[in-house]
């Protein structure tokens, strides 16, 4: 995903998940609900073929958003 996604994080997998599970656990004590999507790099590039939107971090997020609803 990092060389698909512009602007996607440049650290190790190691350091990007430690962060997100810090974030999901932020958010979990505040008592929000947190759901985990599966994602495939041909998932998002279709994703942005159909949308016709540019394969960067904000359309990223979005494609999570819609997936995950």
């Amino acid at each position: 995903m990092q060389k698909l996604v512009r602007h996607y994080p440049s650290c190790s997998f190691e350091e990007w998940h430690f962060r997100e599970a810090k974030k999901m656990a932020d958010w979990k004590a505040r008592r929000h609900a947190v759901k985990m999507v599966d994602v495939t790099p041909a998932e998002f590039t279709a994703y942005c073929e159909k949308t016709k939107a540019k394969p960067d971090l904000t359309t990223f997020l979005k494609f999570l958003t819609d997936k995950a609803f």
